[in-house]
């Protein structure tokens, strides 16, 4: 369904910020000293795009659907209005806005910080800890980093052997709790993923679309095993020294904390077995540098088994073929199309957890 949502700046003072509009096919930067008017038309069919305001107090997004109109007003305040009222942004605590496919909840300031939300979890078995994950992250306490999806481009064939090309918005990493400054990738049950998937709008991830993503990676680490001991992998310590051995490594190469990253994790995938085989966990990855998987896709577990090494890595729901957006369900089911994001022989006929 197209959408047409108008902004109307009007002012009389000088300013320099500038307004990024990026994202499907447009990508172009406007000052907001020299626009009069902006029209955010036939930007996409994507039904869960936000204007994301990058403030001093972080991001905060307002999906693009639910926006009557923004004004810039005399007083240096950016006004933007929506049907259940106004939110009101300071031009001096704005870095930049922009348009991004997804729209999250905002984050609380009273919220834990990673190592506090982990720490709080110290000891709790997984019955214990799912649902205090799933309200974390249910309740917008993700970094900045998770919000602004990263849209790669690759050319798949379909299962007639037709070339398309393939753009998909993909989080740089794994899902974390917490800020930019103070976070922790959160390895869980797929129960929990696929409820935070579907609440954001999101799918997770395809061993194609696994692969894929570290093709384009701009960090590839070598994977950061540990020797079991006794369940010592299962439990949150390991998860949290996981995290820090990562983040250290990712120095060391000097890697950005917005790059996108691979090679860290093995991705609870979504395939054929999910319907085949109810009750356990598909993981798959944690390429080595040299683009191989230590993990083939491995399905023995039960779905309530989660180790330090499995993460959780969230695509838009909506992925443009050719230019025309399309949902990802509906292409994994198609007979045809299915090839774009699958390496299976055959469509999925259930393309999510049971939750």
């Amino acid at each position: 369904m197209k959408w047409i949502v108008s902004i109307l700046f009007l002012f009389s003072f000088a300013c320099s910020q500038s307004l990024h509009v990026s994202g499907q096919s447009i990508n172009r930067t406007y000052q907001l000293a020299e626009i009069q008017r902006l029209e955010f038309a036939n930007l996409d069919s994507l039904s869960h795009a936000s204007l994301s305001i990058h403030t001093v107090n972080g991001i905060k997004q307002i999906r693009l659907a639910n926006i009557d109109s923004l004004n810039l007003t005399e007083d240096k305040k950016l006004k933007i209005y929506i049907e259940s009222g106004e939110n009101e942004f300071r031009l001096a605590d704005i870095d930049h806005v922009n348009v991004t496919p997804l729209t999250f909840p905002d984050r609380h300031d009273d919220a834990p910080s990673g190592s506090e939300f982990m720490n709080s979890i110290l000891g709790k078995s997984f019955n214990e800890r799912e649902p205090l994950i799933l309200a974390e992250f249910l309740a917008g306490n993700i970094p900045d980093i998770s919000r602004e999806f990263i849209t790669l481009t690759s050319v798949f064939n379909d299962a007639n052997g037709v070339p398309h090309t393939v753009e998909y918005d993909v989080m740089s990493d794994y899902l974390s709790v917490g800020t930019n400054e103070d976070y922790c990738r959160v390895p869980m049950g797929p129960s929990t993923a696929q409820a935070i998937a579907d609440a954001y709008g999101c799918i997770l991830t395809t061993t194609k679309l696994c692969d894929d993503i570290w093709h384009h990676a701009t960090v590839k680490l070598s994977p950061i095993p540990y020797a079991p001991v006794g369940d010592n992998n299962s439990q949150v310590y390991k998860f949290i020294e996981h995290n820090h051995d990562i983040n250290a490594a990712r120095h060391a190469e000097s890697g950005e904390i917005s790059e996108l990253i691979a090679g860290i994790k093995k991705d609870v995938v979504i395939c054929n077995a999910i319907n085949s085989k109810p009750g356990y966990v598909c993981i798959y990855g944690w390429h080595y540098t040299s683009g191989s998987p230590i993990q083939p896709l491995y399905t023995g577990h039960v779905d309530w088994y989660v180790d330090y090494s499995h993460g959780i890595r969230l695509v838009n729901e909506y992925v443009r073929v050719d230019g025309v957006s399309m949902s990802a369900h509906d292409i994994l089911k198609d007979p045809v199309l299915y090839k774009l994001l699958s390496k299976e022989n055959t469509p999925m006929q259930l393309s999510s957890y049971r939750k």
